[in-house]
């Protein structure tokens, strides 16, 4: 409350003086460098989330193989995830340094691993896009950066892969405070700037836009996953071989009955205990995939509202240490501007006075002088 009053009564004691202009530092900016190393980084992650959905998709309308097509799925979930991780990162540089690592993983990795382990017959297709994505990272780093520092994040980037190995290659890393310390060690200078209000306010929303749309495609596929299983169901199959053996029956007893009147109630009972076992375990298949499906619909609810919270917080926190800073600043800008008025009013009375007291001291010794020689006067 006294901050806002000092700043009130700053603010009303300074708009009568039209030479005095108040302003508050908005934080410093990124550099060109720095802006467009951010840009073309979340751009290629929007161009590699989009090449590996569509090769997932590819593999997943090619093949008839039930885990095959819920591997590629899969693969899409982690792989999305992970980039919008590396490129989201609030260091312009971390962002690159990571989106390159997980490219370069990802294909060394697809590489190495036989069919068999992947996608069978289509794994060509993953390790082609793997492949291209991370030949258009390095092309990306060496088009963003200048040469030495191109040459610093290529040892870097090798160092990193060196000292974390990694199984399946589409897991996220943060290396900021790698980075930060292997610059440190080689003699470069690190830039802190978080950039002014405007971008901080835009890289909160491009980080907020990309989580909610990871978040909403998660979902998606984790229903795809489902379905395959749910059409797959070895209950569907079972159920399915018992219509058909019921159908059988039923073509037997229809026989029977037309020439064997007599056994035709104890056939009818036979075929009614028949129906009412397939119905029950009709029933029971139903209300377990809908007891699965409730379940599901619960923890991911659960999941996109703790992911959601976490957000909001983050971007309050942002917005909150903003204010502070700002607020912050008032009263030293405040203190500076009084400290110049105050120094500017002496110098306005206090010249005058002095001159004219001292003038007035001179010609006060000069008359006393003149009368001193004319004293008759």
């Amino acid at each position: 409350m006294f901050r806002w009053a000092v700043a009130l009564c700053a603010a009303l004691t300074m708009m009568s003086c039209s030479l005095l202009k108040v302003a508050v530092s908005t934080g410093d900016p990124l550099s060109k460098q720095d802006s467009e190393t951010r840009l073309m980084t979340r751009g290629f992650y929007h161009d590699m989330s989009a090449e590996i959905a569509q090769t997932a998709d590819s593999i997943v309308n090619s093949s008839n193989d039930l885990d095959i097509r819920v591997a590629a799925i899969r693969w899409k979930m982690r792989a999305t995830k992970a980039a919008v991780t590396a490129a989201m990162q609030s260091i312009p540089e971390v962002s690159l340094a990571d989106t390159w690592i997980l490219c370069r993983r990802m294909n060394t990795t697809l590489q190495a691993t036989p069919d068999s382990l992947l996608f069978g017959p289509y794994s060509h297709l993953a390790r082609t896009t793997t492949l291209r994505l991370e030949k258009r990272a390095h092309k990306l780093a060496r088009q963003s950066l200048t040469a030495e520092r191109y040459n610093l994040m290529e040892r870097f980037v090798d160092k990193i892969i060196e000292e974390n190995p990694s199984d399946k290659g589409d897991e996220a890393v943060n290396t900021t405070l790698a980075w930060i310390e292997f610059l440190k060690a080689n003699g470069m200078e690190v830039s802190y700037a978080a950039g002014s209000i405007s971008e901080v306010i835009s890289d909160v929303n491009d980080r907020l836009t990309g989580q909610t749309r990871q978040i909403a495609n998660s979902v998606g596929w984790s229903k795809d996953i489902f379905q395959l299983q749910l059409q797959q169901d070895s209950t569907r199959s079972a159920l399915g071989a018992r219509i058909d053996t019921l159908e059988h029956h039923f073509s037997r007893i229809v026989t029977v009955t037309e020439h064997l009147p007599e056994i035709s109630d104890k056939a009818l009972a036979e075929f009614d205990k028949q129906v009412h076992d397939i119905l029950d375990a009709m029933q029971v298949a139903i209300d377990t995939s809908f007891a699965d499906m409730s379940r599901q619909r619960m923890e991911l609810q659960h999941y996109i509202t703790a992911e959601r919270q976490a957000l909001i917080t983050q971007f309050n926190d942002s917005a909150h240490s903003l204010v502070t800073t700002t607020l912050d600043a008032i009263p030293s800008l405040i203190g500076k501007a009084l400290f110049f008025i105050v120094t500017g009013v002496l110098v306005l009375l206090g010249v005058p006075f002095a001159l004219g007291f001292w003038l007035g001291g001179v010609r006060q010794r000069a008359r006393d002088k003149k009368n001193t020689d004319n004293p008759q006067a």
